[in-house]
């Protein structure tokens, strides 16, 4: 029984390692990680976390593992990863870091993923989600930068920094810094052409590495800090289908850089050098675990040496509902589904809102139309001379500058007529302070 587990968690680690050849478990990876920046002095009472994923919910397994070990994180995420927080944003995180009573020092501990999904049966960029029919996708933002770049051509892409789409701004910084990327690692547009999802994910991870260094450069000072840096690739392993019980969904990482930086020394880590846990050790903290790390039933021996030695478990997918609480659902339907035709009930085909829907609704809206800055936005760039609007930047801007005036003339004019019908008060918003529920909550560390 157990050959064979160890037999199939091997072949599924190597479909894994065919593409990223270090990849790790993920409960495996973040054992050796905490060993490893506790060596340099990094705990979770003395560090802050700064974690970059892609916004995709199923990246949320691997922050929870992180906040496990270093409490609750910063992150800076963004669509595939990309980063938009800038030094303000970084700043931010930093200024939450715990001070040391000693030496007054801090520590920071940067995470950066993009993710790719490699189901269980190999194919890569397929991902099953619940609730959701057919074939979704890992990563859906880098798979589409990858199919418009291929489309468009690596130079089109290749914009000065700071231009972006306004009205997706995330995704076209993303495509910019993939590019610009290829462009400087001499890729001829030829050879763009032939680039796959898990060749454009190594790329987005050594640029949103170059970023991550680069604003760490302009917000860090290793006089009065120390920090660490651990970027790679989160890879989701997962059954092709949702609901398929009998296949476990697997979660690793790829690492690519790992290295401290304690007192201006920059140290490279090798994580290779740290041994696996054992199943038992694995067991242990499981039982100690939040969410997405594990289904409860599994403790007993799930937890097996795969191959490319590292330990691997099952992972419940880091939704609100997983396998066994669908299977559930499914069964009690099915009990129910019995019982009406057992007892040969009529069935009401109509869906009925409650009785108390039309006690909720706000017959007047929150805000009024015309308080909407995109208006502006609009009116500004239909008369910008390239569109063939304003003769000059300068025209179009006091038109621009025009109807915002008389935008907010209008706005108070509406204001000052809802205050002389209401008395002053917001009729949409009041509420008796008896009517508020509150209770007291424990803070996120």
């Amino acid at each position: 029984m157990q050959y064979a587990e160890v037999a199939y968690l091997t072949a599924r680690t190597k479909l894994v390692a065919k593409h990223f050849p270090t990849a790790l478990g993920v409960d495996d990876l973040i054992n050796r990680l905490e060993i490893a920046l506790f060596a340099y002095g990094f705990t979770g009472d003395n560090s802050i976390a700064m974690s970059n994923l892609c916004r995709d919910e199923i990246t949320a397994t691997l922050k929870h593992k992180l906040d496990q070990v270093f409490g609750s994180s910063f992150n800076t995420n963004g669509l595939g990863g990309v980063l938009t927080c800038g030094v303000t944003g970084v700043k931010a995180g930093l200024s939450h870091s715990p001070v040391s009573a000693g030496s007054g020092k801090e520590r920071y501990v940067f995470f950066s993923f993009p993710h790719i999904s490699i189901d269980a049966s190999g194919a890569v960029g397929t991902i099953s989600r619940p609730g959701r029919p057919g074939d979704s996708c890992a990563c859906g933002a880098l798979a589409g930068a990858l199919t418009q770049i291929h489309a468009d051509g690596l130079e089109k892409n290749c914009k000065i920094p700071g231009e972006h789409d306004p009205l997706d701004p995330e995704f076209t910084i993303l495509k910019q810094r993939l590019a610009r990327r290829m462009r400087y690692e001499g890729l001829s547009e030829a050879q763009v052409k032939q680039l796959d999802l898990v060749e454009i994910t190594k790329v987005a991870e050594r640029t949103i590495t170059d970023d991550l260094e680069y604003l760490i450069r302009h917000t860090v000072d290793p006089k009065r800090a120390d920090y660490a840096v651990v970027t790679g690739v989160q890879i989701h392993s997962f059954s092709p289908e949702f609901d398929d019980d009998s296949i476990p969904n697997l979660e690793f990482v790829a690492p690519s850089s790992v290295y401290a930086v304690v007192a201006g020394t920059k140290t490279n880590i090798d994580l290779n050098s740290i041994p696996s846990f054992t199943p038992r050790q694995i067991r242990m903290l499981a039982a100690q675990a939040g969410p997405g790390a594990g289904r409860a039933e599994d403790m007993d021996g799930d937890e097996i040496l795969g191959g490319n030695s590292t330990t691997l478990r099952a992972i419940d997918s880091p939704t609100s509902i997983n396998k066994d609480t669908r299977r559930m659902r499914r069964q009690r339907a099915a009990n129910f589904a019995a019982l009406l035709d057992k007892h040969h009930l009529e069935i009401e085909t109509t869906c009925k809102w409650p009785a108390w829907q039309s006690r909720i609704k706000a017959y007047k809206p929150h805000r009024a139309e015309t308080d909407n800055s995109t208006t502006l936005d609009e009116n500004y760039r239909t008369m910008d001379p390239e569109d063939g609007g304003a003769s000059s930047k300068q025209a179009a801007f006091d038109q621009w500058y025009a109807l915002g005036e008389g935008y907010e003339q209008d706005d108070e004019e509406a204001k000052a007529s809802t205050e002389r019908k209401t008395g002053g008060v917001n009729p949409t918003f009041q509420q008796d302070a008896t009517d508020v529920s509150v209770r007291s909550m424990d803070i996120p560390w």
